[in-house]
């Protein structure tokens, strides 16, 4: 690669609508951008206004201030959306030339036009020379951001894998989170099967997930509902937690606000702590020195209707709350409906009687 090769000239238009689109440079869209199928762009792509397209590959930073509508989006270095993101099929963040050479590859040879060199038509050997030494740092920690997501609205998809950070304001909404390579923090997190997290999964509210879920720590500031869940460090939730699934937290405490129930096994290398009760069919462990706590939130002369922990066999360092082995996830789920159909009543009561007066 020789040093003598100038940089291309970013490309700037006040809007673009086209077909398809390709720039192996950096690009500026002063305005919407429209692609019928494909959008390819080898640096950095700045779009004032919305971007629509089949399928999109930018090999370094995209920035949208409006909303993202597309089928597929790739991405090299980071994501940074002022908008929405809707991606019917996979987001994927933190890709390297490579790999979008081959998936371009594939799509091109799909439609029967041959090509020598995919990587050429990618992006402008210089631009590319300054994305490896940026990834390069990046893997040394010298810079922050390569495969961070970050949108002011909600996050729709069907596969999310990214290799570093996703923060969205709003909603997150995918059929499976395959990888998140740092944290994931949402307004709310639903998820339909797995969802896999190296760092810590926070939600400004609930979290549902319907197949597996592994975090390095679980935040949760509302209800967290999971087919099963293992945490490296603290599994949290302000409300309750509810699994069908072991719930296991290899190397912190598990707590929870309210409940904390599932038809298979609780383990917590800390404590294990809920403000009302705790049911595992299949046992209860926690670390040696440490204690199940029930009923932290409940006077003691609550503990055997809402304070109870329901296991096979009394745990081994049960500090507080009535232990009763005949307790299921079915009975505290039908507490749990009756509870509400209590309130709902008492808030209805309410309204009539402000309008009364």
């Amino acid at each position: 690669m020789s040093d003598k090769l100038k940089f291309p000239a970013p490309l700037q238009a006040k809007k673009l609508k086209k077909k398809k689109f390709s720039s192996t440079g950096d690009v500026h869209i002063l305005g919407d951008v429209e692609i019928a199928s494909l959008l390819v762009i080898g640096g950095d792509m700045l779009v004032d206004g919305d971007l629509s397209a089949e399928e999109v590959f930018c090999l370094g930073k995209l920035t949208v201030t409006g909303n993202i509508r597309v089928h597929s989006l790739y991405v090299g270095q980071a994501l940074d959306v002022g908008g929405d993101i809707e991606v019917q099929h996979l987001l994927k963040t933190g890709c390297n030339a490579e790999w979008m050479a081959r998936m371009l590859e594939l799509d091109i040879r799909k439609s029967g036009k041959f090509k020598d060199n995919f990587l050429d038509d990618l992006v402008h050997p210089l631009i590319l020379k300054r994305s490896q030494q940026q990834m390069l740092a990046a893997n040394v920690g010298g810079l922050a951001g390569v495969g961070d997501i970050q949108a002011l609205g909600f996050l729709a998809c069907d596969v999310l894998d990214c290799q570093g950070d996703v923060q969205i304001d709003f909603v997150l909404e995918a059929n499976e989170v395959q990888y998140v390579g740092g944290h994931l923090g949402a307004s709310a997190v639903f998820v339909a099967s797995d969802c896999h997290v190296k760092g810590e999964l926070f939600s400004e509210s609930d979290i549902r997930i319907g197949g597996d879920a592994f975090a390095g720590a679980v935040i949760c500031q509302g209800n967290l509902s999971v087919a099963s869940i293992c945490a490296q460090a603290n599994i949290s939730a302000w409300g309750t937690i509810r699994a069908t699934g072991e719930i296991s937290s290899l190397n912190g405490e598990i707590v929870s606000g309210r409940w904390i129930a599932t038809r298979s096994s609780i383990f917590a290398a800390r404590y294990l702590k809920a403000g009302e009760a705790i049911v595992a069919e299949k046992g209860i462990a926690v670390g040696e020195d440490f204690a199940v706590i029930a009923g932290l939130a409940l006077r003691r002369s609550k503990w055997a209707t809402l304070g109870f922990v329901g296991a096979p066999k009394r745990p081994a360092h049960l500090l507080s709350g009535h232990f009763d082995a005949k307790k299921t996830r079915k009975q505290l789920d039908a507490l749990e409906k009756k509870r509400d159909s209590e309130l709902d009543w008492e808030i209805e009561r309410r309204l009539k009687a402000e309008l009364e007066e």
